[in-house]
């Protein structure tokens, strides 16, 4: 009886040792947690994971942010998936943030009032959130229409800035698109974080003086930027004399002939550091003179900055691009006397330009439309250079010398796959690295030998060999100008991806820090086989079913036989 008491008060005091080595073993753990923050993401991609830009971020703001979430309320599967996103990042930049960051969910058709709920659409209309028509199946196979606002505002108290969620690419699917909306918070998320904090913008010059567009040809891409940047509009001499530091530069279509003065201060500009969007045609063609009669002549016009593109690794050639995979344009199909009729009909000098999905530039990029564009090659080998495509033609794509007579007619010539056998032609291409200079070794009085170099510091340049990618529509004059949007093309109302495209070279031009690396984040989109569910379906009710069961089962025996056997030993 005494031997079993002291079992009893030995066992109690071990208990208690094991209980006060736990509850210090614990401590530790808390005070060890606090001083060294930690997370682990176990996912392939990393999809939980902040970059080191993003935590640098939000450790140094300086003001509480404030989010309001509009993608909220009764919601589809998909759209909940990004919805959950986008709380989980702002959970995630929370922890590293030494501000308050917070956020609400606000869900419009909580609104019983149809025309207050209209006011509130119009008011986040005008704070740059579109809301969206959703067309969702119900139970019994109806469509029931639904309006989603799949958008963020985020603001300080002092300015606010707009997120747009949703991703809409041609092409890509549903899931696709969603998925796409879900690898991209981050990037647009502190995208709009920097706008907030940005307290000194960058400055964007556009090139005048060599019969590039005018401020309003180019006014809807200027709209964009100004969101953003500040924009002039300067000539080739004040690009390094005007005081201001030009962290891109914009030659859009130019027409005239370039100087060796203006090349010159290019050069220079580009060997300190500076980047260029050059949007250059070396062929003459218009689609204006078409709409007076039904042909017009295509001829090569040098710009005399060959030999400095040349030098740079690039060639624009003297041709006209031609694609089976064109812009679709209305043709008069009626025959003499009849009533008009207007047939649409593949325009293939229109080309339609595929963005490959392996840079942040051009990631999941909408197709993007060009007009009398000219073919690309590289030239050279520069160790100190790295070089990218960004834009192509389709396989089917043909290459037209000049001169040569661009005619309406040749829409109604049925197209043959030997005619359209070139393979895809560089039309945008990015470099990046260290280039020479165009003036060097070369002797010319206008060198000024105390400031001149030879080899730039790294930088990066674009090179597209199409103006009219930049350039919008513009009608009427005067008080009666209507500017249309980039890209837009009135017959099939379409929007394509001009402006995104040419606001990622922009964004990717300025960004030294590597921001724009995070367009490319990806996350796998793990799609359910619907044949092999619909095929498996028993088999896999089944096993999701009646396994846990059975495992259940075996546990409970076996803790059954354990205790058994323990307390019969007893």
């Amino acid at each position: 009886m005494v031997k079993g008491k002291a079992m009893i008060k030995n066992r109690r005091k071990k208990d208690i040792l094991n209980l006060i080595i736990s509850l210090i073993v614990l401590g530790i753990l808390v005070l060890v947690m606090q001083v060294y923050f930690f997370r682990i993401d176990f996912t392939a991609e990393k999809r939980f994971t902040l970059s080191e830009n993003t935590k640098s971020l939000v450790s140094s703001l300086d003001k509480d942010l404030y989010f309001e979430i509009y993608l909220a309320g009764d919601l589809p599967h998909g759209f909940k998936k990004l919805q959950k996103a986008s709380i989980e990042l702002l959970d995630e930049l929370e922890a590293y943030a030494n501000v308050g960051i917070k956020y609400a969910l606000i869900n419009t058709a909580d609104i019983p009032n149809p025309k207050q709920r209209n006011q509130m659409y119009e008011q986040l209309a005008t704070r740059g959130l579109k809301p969206t028509n959703l067309q969702e199946r119900t139970t019994d196979g109806s469509l029931k229409q639904k309006i989603i606002v799949p958008g963020i505002i985020v603001h300080d108290r002092e300015k606010e800035t707009s997120v747009h969620l949703l991703k809409n690419v041609a092409g890509l699917s549903a899931e696709e698109n969603l998925n796409h909306s879900i690898e991209t918070i981050e990037f647009e998320l502190t995208k709009a974080i920097r706008m907030l904090q940005n307290k000194q913008a960058k400055n964007i010059a556009f090139l005048t003086g060599h019969g590039e567009l005018n401020e309003f040809e180019v006014a809807d891409f200027t709209a964009s930027l100004l969101q953003k940047y500040e924009v002039d509009r300067i000539t080739a001499n004040k690009l390094l004399n005007s005081g201001k530091k030009y962290s891109t530069l914009v030659i859009a279509q130019p027409r005239r002939e370039f100087s060796r003065e203006d090349k010159y201060q290019i050069d220079q500009y580009v060997m300190n550091g500076g980047r260029v969007l050059w949007l250059v045609d070396e062929v003459a063609a218009s689609m204006d003179s078409l709409q007076v009669k039904e042909s017009t002549v295509a001829f090569y016009k040098p710009l005399n900055i060959e030999d400095q593109l040349f030098t740079y690794g690039v060639r624009i050639n003297p041709d006209l691009v031609m694609d089976i995979q064109g812009q679709l344009i209305p043709v008069q199909t009626a025959l003499p006397g009849q009533n008009p009729k207007f047939t649409p009909a593949p325009w293939y000098y229109s080309p339609l330009l595929n963005a490959p999905d392996d840079h942040s530039i051009t990631r999941k990029l909408n197709v993007v439309k060009a007009e009398f564009a000219n073919s690309i090659d590289w030239v050279g080998e520069n160790d100190d250079m790295k070089r990218n495509v960004l834009l192509t033609s389709s396989d089917y794509t043909r290459l037209e010398k000049v001169p040569s007579i661009v005619s309406l007619e040749i829409v109604n010539q049925k197209p043959r796959p030997g005619d359209f056998a070139a393979g895809r032609k560089k039309i945008a291409v990015l470099l990046e690295g260290k280039f020479n200079s165009a003036f060097k070794n070369r002797a010319w009085k206008g060198i000024d030998r105390k400031s001149f170099k030879a080899e730039s510091t790294p930088t990066k340049m674009i090179v597209i060999s199409d103006g009219d990618i930049i350039k919008n529509r513009v009608r009427g004059v005067g008080k009666n100008r209507q500017i249309e949007a980039l890209g837009y093309d009135r017959y099939s109302r379409k929007t394509y991806g001009n402006r995104s495209f040419l606001l990622n070279c922009v964004d990717y031009l300025c960004d030294n820090e590597g921001w724009m690396h995070l367009r490319a984040r990806e996350v796998k989109l793990r799609m359910l086989d619907k044949t092999k569910i619909r095929s498996e379906r028993v088999f896999w009710q089944v096993v999701n079913v009646g396994i846990p069961l059975i495992l259940l089962l075996i546990f409970g025996l076996v803790r059954y036989f354990v205790r058994k056997r323990k307390f019969a030993r007893s």
